[in-house]
């Protein structure tokens, strides 16, 4: 006879199932990974805010994505749903970046412990409108209740303290969400690949393809600033004068990350000649969407630029004149500015003010009242010793801006720090047409 009677587990297996279920959520679907984690770049790791249980998850590189490296209870905001104004106590949804930390003597005692953070509202979060700010992950003085906060992700003090440990100031995604969705490994490893083909395809049309063929991989809904384009596609062409064997545009340390329809990218990018040194441009970041099937970028924006890159152009563009730039031209400007700190020390005001250009501006005064003043405190002074160290000569589209370290020193003054010189070609000759000091 067969029995009808529902069968049941022995008690062993459904302990162990109850503790799949609690460790990997994801196993009870019979899927392995959190969808969200295309890619995770080499020593990196993401942190998962999941609302509906309010549970906080870490998941590394180094370990996999089959199961978290540390994970412990938070509270999100009092108010259910997504955060869209300011004061809505509502935490928002999306994938952000941690920006900053707080010890605990920084901090009222709200926070708790140590604070992070984040870039909330993102590139998206703006173009959608939503409001509010001041979204952290922070500690807590008081005891740990769900959905009690008024918008950030609070943890225990301990818990905050040991999440520090898997946080890089602007490399570690903070993804919240209100459930953890879990896929594959197969599918993940799909996305991974055409979200790479994508962006292979995108440098290749940066480099070689045309203004129309670069528009394509962007989302008719937004259009990119492109009043750089035709400086970029004048010297691309130079660059290639110098560099015939070509250049790429390398993207390293690519982090993918996905929620709410919306692929998030994050990596270094820069600009490579195949027989050169590559000039490192900065932190990119990308916000791709899908539409008809494709992949198209409905947002970027450098999150951080390289140093060498602060003139205001965009690092693009100043890292392509780096490519073809004369180097004899860098030792003139320098050379020139070395000069000029001579005629200074030597007190040789008229000589001084030959390094200007007649519409020299700098601390609300032209030229002429700017080498009076100089010419007074050469008076004053029994001596005056200028000089300066670490000189780096960057090319802007009218000339270069000198940036080095400056000692200053009179008989009865000295100081240092850092200063900038912009300089312009009049005449056949490098002048200084803008100046910029920031003592120390």
């Amino acid at each position: 006879m067969i029995s009808k009677t529902k069968p049941t587990l022995p008690m062993g297996i459904m302990i162990l199932s109850v503790w799949l279920l609690w460790i990997c959520p994801g196993a009870a679907l019979g899927a392995s990974v959190p969808g969200a984690l295309i890619r995770i770049p080499e020593n990196e790791n993401v942190i998962i805010v999941e609302k509906k249980s309010q549970m906080l998850y870490v998941y590394s590189e180094k370990t996999g994505l089959e199961s978290p490296v540390f994970q412990c209870p938070c509270s999100t905001g009092a108010n259910p749903g997504p955060k869209t104004q300011a004061g809505d106590k509502r935490t928002p949804e999306g994938v952000y970046f941690l920006k900053g930390e707080f010890e605990d003597r920084y901090l009222t005692p709200v926070y708790g412990e140590k604070a992070f953070t984040s870039d909330y509202p993102n590139f998206l979060d703006l173009r959608l409108g939503k409001q509010g700010s001041s979204i952290w992950i922070h500690g807590t003085d008081k005891a740990l209740k769900p959905m009690d906060s008024n918008g950030c992700v609070a943890l225990e003090n301990k818990n905050i303290i040991a999440l520090s440990d898997y946080i890089h100031l602007d490399a570690t995604p903070l993804i919240i969400v209100e459930q953890i969705e879990y896929t594959s490994i197969d599918k993940l490893t799909q996305s991974r690949e055409k979200i790479a083909r994508f962006l292979e395809q995108w440098s290749r049309a940066l480099t070689s393809q045309s203004y129309h063929a670069y528009l394509s991989y962007y989302d008719s809904s937004y259009l990119p600033d492109m009043s750089w384009w035709e400086t970029w596609l004048s010297l691309r062409g130079k660059a290639l004068v110098k560099h015939p064997e070509g250049y790429d545009i390398v993207l390293e340390n690519t982090g993918v990350y996905a929620q709410g329809g919306v692929t998030v990218v994050l990596c270094d990018m820069s600009l490579s000649p195949k027989n050169g040194n590559k000039i490192y441009l900065g932190k990119r970041q990308f916000f791709i969407g899908q539409k008809g099937g494709s992949s198209l970028i409905q947002g970027e924006l450098f999150q951080t630029k390289a140093k060498a890159f602060d003139t205001g152009e965009p690092p693009l563009i100043a890292a392509s004149r780096m490519l073809f730039q004369d180097q004899s031209a860098d030792k003139q400007v320098v050379q020139t500015v070395q000069e000029w700190m001579a005629a200074w020390s030597s007190k040789n005001m008229d000589k001084y003010a030959q390094f200007y250009t007649g519409d020299f501006v700098c601390d609300g005064m032209g030229k002429t009242a700017w080498v009076k003043r100089k010419k007074k405190l050469a008076r004053k002074y029994e001596y005056i010793l200028v000089t300066g160290k670490n000189f780096k000569a960057l090319p802007t589209e009218d000339g270069y801006v000198v940036s080095f370290v400056q000692y200053y020193e009179s008989s009865g003054f000295s100081t240092h720090g850092k200063k900038k010189l912009k300089l312009v070609k009049r005449d056949g000759e490098w002048k200084i047409f803008r100046e910029n000091w920031k003592g120390k």
